[in-house]
């Protein structure tokens, strides 16, 4: 079933600036560590695949886990929100409060293996899982997280780019200024849980 509903970008209330080097969106008034363009591609994406868990390595500023709260609710999405950092900041009790499940705590062992079950049973539940890669190590995170994914699930890393070269001659200060994962870090992971 199609589901039309408009994104309202009047409600991005801060751009980034790339000649600052500074990475800081927002959209109601949260500060985001995306470029402002992910807003509509995000909001674009759950309104199609309507995922009914969203896991997230990496709340940081919290801004974009909030973002995504806003657009399930918009959108009418029964989805659970699940999300790691390694600290605790004062604001996760005001997302506990809006009902996003904030943790603190590092999931992974050293070598990158899952340290937590409720992890992989919370991607494995019934329904579309969307994981994002945003954490301290996006490369190890993908390929350990991709492993439990189900067929239609979805992973997404943040500051991705192709390779090296394609992130240099076309995203660097014109898109966004970081690159931490490319696809040859994942190839493996990838091509073996494609469907």
């Amino acid at each position: 079933m199609t589901h039309l509903h408009n994104f309202n970008s009047e409600r991005i209330t801060r751009r980034i600036n790339l000649e600052e080097n500074d990475g800081l969106s927002g959209y109601d008034n949260h500060a985001c560590q995306q470029t402002q363009n992910a807003f509509q591609v995000f909001f674009n994406f759950l309104n199609v695949n309507r995922p009914c868990n969203i896991l997230e390595i990496g709340t940081a500023l919290g801004g974009f886990t909030m973002t995504l709260k806003t657009f399930i609710e918009e959108l009418n999405i029964p989805c659970n929100i699940l999300t790691y950092d390694i600290i605790e900041y004062a604001w996760y009790q005001d997302m506990r409060d809006r009902g996003v499940d904030v943790r603190v705590q590092n999931v992974f062992t050293d070598s990158y293996e899952l340290n937590d079950s409720y992890v992989s049973d919370f991607i494995r539940r019934d329904g579309t899982t969307v994981v994002l890669c945003d954490g301290g190590n996006k490369i190890r995170e993908f390929n350990t997280l991709s492993s439990f994914l189900k067929e239609g699930d979805f992973i997404l890393a943040h500051d991705y780019a192709v390779d090296r070269e394609l992130f240099e001659r076309e995203i660097n200060r014109q898109v966004w200024n970081w690159c931490e994962i490319t696809q040859g870090d994942i190839e493996q992971a990838a091509y073996g849980k494609i469907y």
